[in-house]
């Protein structure tokens, strides 16, 4: 069993994979391409992509690949679309999956997109919103549209054969999982109270900031959800990210540990840059207008942005001892 080298991974690398089912194999064989899906990395050791379940983020180190030809890495050849096309990917977090659109992609449909997301249109809107057309049509397009794409290079080296010890990693019960369907959750419930369509957290953000009468349902939808209180999963399931005595007790030689302390803080630091945005934003919002929504987003951003300052702090302690 192979996997991806998440050192090696650049924020907007593109990945095209394949996989040994029916589904792939059938998306395969109507595209004529080797490749039946696209994902886009976007750092941190995650990547975003739209499946069936819509789209949401993942672990790159849960992708694991039967044989090193299931992948292809490609990387943009503008070297600075990676993160804008990582921001545009993160606004799309909840939109449903459109198998009707998808099928029409042979064809290079030309009406007008729904409000949906499948794999391939994600990653080409994405790079679209960063200021390159990576495609002839982003809203229709198919994996191998992207294969062929002269927006990107291929990066040679980046699959491995997994470890033991990945490979358990990989198959144990995934939390990110719940996120998705949380997120999911948050938005099939504030589509049936608003009777609108919305189809991402960002819209729905939007939606409550210019109809605050539905602001204290709609946070209680949030609250109900559990999506307020995620970030506390993550400090007790990996307490070694957020201290630093604890990070250094990692059974990992010196070397792999300063690697991993390098990554843990170059990824809290683009986080903390993320959240403290996301902060900022809400702050210019209430003072335009008091609302609980506004002041649910405010109190969770602070709380992620003492998060990131803790996990950096952490990676620095085993920085300055390596």
């Amino acid at each position: 069993m192979f996997i991806l080298d998440m050192y090696k991974l650049m924020e907007g690398d593109v990945l095209l994979t394949s996989q040994k089912g029916l589904v792939s194999k059938v998306v395969r064989g109507f595209t004529g391409s080797d490749y039946s899906h696209a994902i886009l990395y976007v750092g941190h050791g995650s990547y975003i992509h739209s499946d069936s379940h819509g789209v949401h983020s993942a672990n790159i180190q849960r992708l694991i690949f039967e044989d090193p030809d299931n992948v292809k890495v490609l990387r943009p050849n503008n070297s600075i679309l990676g993160r804008k096309a990582s921001m545009y990917a993160r606004t799309q977090i909840g939109k449903e999956y459109s198998v009707k659109e998808a099928i029409r992609t042979k064809g290079g449909a030309k009406e007008k997109p729904e409000n949906r997301q499948f794999c391939s249109r994600l990653v080409a809107q994405s790079f679209q919103f960063a200021g390159q057309n990576i495609v002839a049509n982003s809203a229709f397009c198919t994996p191998e549209d992207i294969n062929k794409s002269s927006a990107f290079s291929e990066v040679a080296n980046v699959v491995r054969v997994a470890s033991t010890k990945e490979l358990e990693f990989a198959n144990s019960p995934n939390p990110i999982e719940r996120q998705a369907e949380i997120t999911n959750s948050i938005l099939s419930e504030t589509r049936r109270i608003t009777g609108c369509d919305m189809q991402s957290l960002e819209e729905l953000s939007m939606y409550v900031i210019e109809n605050p009468s539905c602001a204290d349902d709609i946070v209680a939808v949030y609250k109900k959800s559990g999506y307020l209180t995620m970030w506390m999963h993550e400090l007790s399931q990996n307490p070694w990210r957020y201290d630093g005595e604890i990070f250094m007790l990692l059974p990992v030689d010196r070397e792999e540990k300063r690697r991993l302390a390098e990554f843990e803080a170059k990824s809290a630091e683009d986080q903390l840059e993320l959240y403290s945005h996301n902060y900022d934003a809400f702050k210019q919002y209430s003072i335009m207008r008091k609302s609980s929504f506004i002041e649910m987003n405010m109190t969770l951003y602070k709380n992620l942005i003492n998060q990131m300052n803790a996990r950096l702090q952490a990676a620095n302690h085993v920085l300055g001892h390596a």
